[in-house]
């Protein structure tokens, strides 16, 4: 409550109130839609090169009131980390930065009348960026919603672990199974099987484990890897149906589990398809190469909601957090072009690898053509994530985490 409360009282000004009326009337609002990796490296890239702009005003949006490091969110599952330990007040990030924060939930945006519709009143915008990263798609799978679980934000994980707790206080013999062999289904796995030692089954209906990386090698050691913690896969097959104590395979068998994970797939915020923009595959919306949505002018979309396509291969880019990044200081430096009428940057997608841990000591991984493996990726990884951490918060917030 004390952030909160710091929010409203330092930088907070609310759209119906007489305060925001002036800088409406006086300012052009740019209006950034999600405080998540793309959303809040914009806003801080954004702020950096238009703080001389007097016409200016940046206002970021967002229902929670922190920045969540949701690629260590599966660390909340086993208690290795706290919900704090991994969210970072929005307030210490932006009460000394030239911009205003508005807490709450996005319902639709009208285009042409250029007003964003929240739960707390009409926000006006002159140009936008939406940011508002993506959702579970569980693929009309029956029974996925209602009885699943995902590790989707912070306070999904933190469900999972206290429904992990009750188990265990309860003596059972948990059987715990995830939907889907990626990044996350993996990364997940390997947490709970190192640290709860519980048994663990993925499903994943490809012939290996991160079908989406493409590299045999990788596959085959991340499978050996989590069979040497106890881990079951069970691959060439899928999810049909979930029930409370159990789920049915396409092939009629049924897995008893205590608690089912679905990895499986995500898709666009509904935010874009309900506002009319133009969406393709997992509703993510289709850019051009300034990242600005096709047929919107002036409309930018950034990180899981924006279907990307690499112009010289014509694949569809992965939704990670390279990409998001990415797509962040393309769009800042286009709107600050858009403002001061200067020429935009077309952003040239560069996709520089990955690295996955698998519980605490072990990681695996490819940065710039260059294979990790063991406690060294695990290294890699920290300091990419220590180098973001930067970005967005400088050099105390970097110390604090490195200690």
């Amino acid at each position: 409550m004390r952030a909160l409360h710091c929010v409203e009282k330092a930088y907070m000004v609310w759209p119906d109130s007489l305060v925001f009326r002036l800088i409406r009337l006086m300012k052009k609002l740019l209006v950034i839609l999600g405080a998540g990796y793309g959303g809040l490296l914009t806003a801080v890239k954004l702020e950096q090169m238009s703080k001389h702009l007097e016409d200016v005003e940046i206002v970021l949006v967002d229902r929670n009131d922190y920045h969540q490091y949701l690629h260590l969110a599966y660390e909340i599952v086993t208690n290795v980390k706290k919900v704090t330990d991994i969210t970072l007040p929005l307030a210490e990030l932006l009460e000394k930065r030239k911009m205003r924060f508005f807490q709450a939930t996005v319902l639709e945006i009208d285009f042409p009348k250029k007003v964003v519709r929240t739960d707390k009143g009409d926000l006006p915008y002159h140009e936008l960026v939406i940011a508002l990263g993506s959702e579970p798609n569980y693929s009309h799978i029956k029974g996925a919603e209602e009885h699943s679980f995902c590790v989707s934000s912070v306070e999904a994980a933190a469900q999972i672990r206290d429904n992990l707790k009750k188990l265990v206080a309860q003596e059972k013999d948990i059987q715990i199974v995830i939907g889907g062999g990626g990044f996350t289904g993996v990364e997940l796995a390997g947490e709970i099987a190192e640290e709860l030692k519980c048994c663990v089954t993925i499903i994943e209906g490809s012939k290996a484990l991160l079908p989406q990386w493409g590299i045999p090698e990788f596959s085959g050691k991340a499978a050996e890897v989590l069979a040497e913690m106890g881990a079951k896969i069970i691959f060439g097959k899928t999810v049909v149906e979930v029930k409370p104590d159990a789920i049915v395979l396409n092939d009629g068998s049924q897995i008893e589990c205590s608690l089912f994970v679905w990895t499986g797939g995500v898709q666009g915020s509904q935010v874009t398809r309900k506002s009319g923009l133009k969406t393709g595959k997992g509703n993510r919306v289709i850019v051009n190469k300034f990242c600005e949505a096709v047929g919107f002018p002036g409309v930018y979309v950034v990180g899981d909601c924006a279907l990307v396509v690499d112009s010289k291969t014509g694949e569809i880019l992965p939704q990670c957090i390279e990409i998001a990044l990415q797509q962040a200081e393309v769009v800042a430096k286009n709107l600050y072009a858009d403002v001061t009428e200067s020429e935009r940057t077309v952003y040239v997608p560069k996709f520089n690898g990955l690295i996955l841990a698998m519980g605490e000591k072990y990681g695996i991984g490819e940065i710039y053509g260059i294979k990790l493996e063991g406690r060294l990726a695990q290294i890699i990884k920290k300091m990419i994530h220590l180098h973001y951490v930067y970005q967005i918060a400088g050099v105390g917030e970097v110390f604090k985490e490195a200690v």
